[in-house]
């Protein structure tokens, strides 16, 4: 497994070498700076993955491991969406489109937004995308979208960092997820609230990485009493 995971990780790093140059050339294509931060965070969580496998007596065995396995995996899905749809809003220019309002949006709850518009993903070649191209419709739909995922993730984790809080052995990996959660969306609402600086916005990248770190360490890391090792990493 070793070998595959090492083969993955090989690939992920040349095409995010390739998605650095497609994001120059192409102009700040919004697909192509979203699929970069994704592929960033996809070799730091191979590399968490690798990192834990290859350390011995790091298991975490529960007799629960594999249906709190199966959480973990939505989790993860859900995580992966939201970080998108975040780098989807940033390569867009659309942190900023419901001015600094919050939970309200241009002073509406429910303000006019192009979703149609807003997720167009490819608009050809040579279209200069600095600044972003979207007009404030299509960029409100973003941040809509961006804050509607946030809280079905919110709610999901909180759910899953209270069932893990209950199992011994897995409190103090409950808490931490439940303080990065807290943390994300504390970090998401000062965003829009001062207007995006940067060392909140540093922060919230961050935030999303270590919660990645969590989630997949756990992954990585737990089995059943009599689950063979090799087997679990698969």
């Amino acid at each position: 497994s070793f070998i595959r995971y090492t083969a993955i990780l090989l690939a992920v790093i040349i095409m995010q070498a390739m998605l650095g140059m497609w994001t120059v050339t192409w102009l700040l294509k919004p697909i192509v700076v979203m699929a970069h931060l994704l592929g960033g965070l996809t070799t730091f969580s191979l590399l968490t993955w690798l990192s834990w496998k290859a350390t011995p007596n790091t298991d975490l065995i529960q007799a629960s491991a594999r249906s709190l396995k199966i959480f973990l995996w939505i989790g993860l899905a859900l995580l992966i969406v939201q970080i998108a749809l975040g780098g989807w809003t940033s390569a867009n220019y659309a942190a900023l489109s419901c001015g600094s309002e919050f939970p309200k949006c241009v002073g509406s709850w429910m303000p006019a937004h192009d979703f149609k518009e807003a997720f167009i993903v490819w608009r050809g070649i040579g279209v200069d995308y600095e600044g972003g191209v979207l007009d404030g419709p299509a960029r409100v739909a973003i941040q809509l979208a961006h804050r509607g995922m946030a809280v079905l993730v919110v709610m999901y984790f909180v759910f899953l960092g209270v069932r893990m809080f209950r199992i011994p052995g897995l409190k103090y990996w409950a808490a931490l997820l439940l303080v990065l959660i807290s943390s994300q969306v504390a970090l998401g609402i000062s965003n829009v609230l001062y207007s995006l600086p940067l060392s909140v916005a540093v922060a919230h990248n961050a935030g999303a990485a270590l919660l990645l770190f969590v989630v997949v360490g756990l992954l990585a890391r737990l089995r059943e009493p009599n689950e063979n090792p090799e087997t679990a990493s698969t």
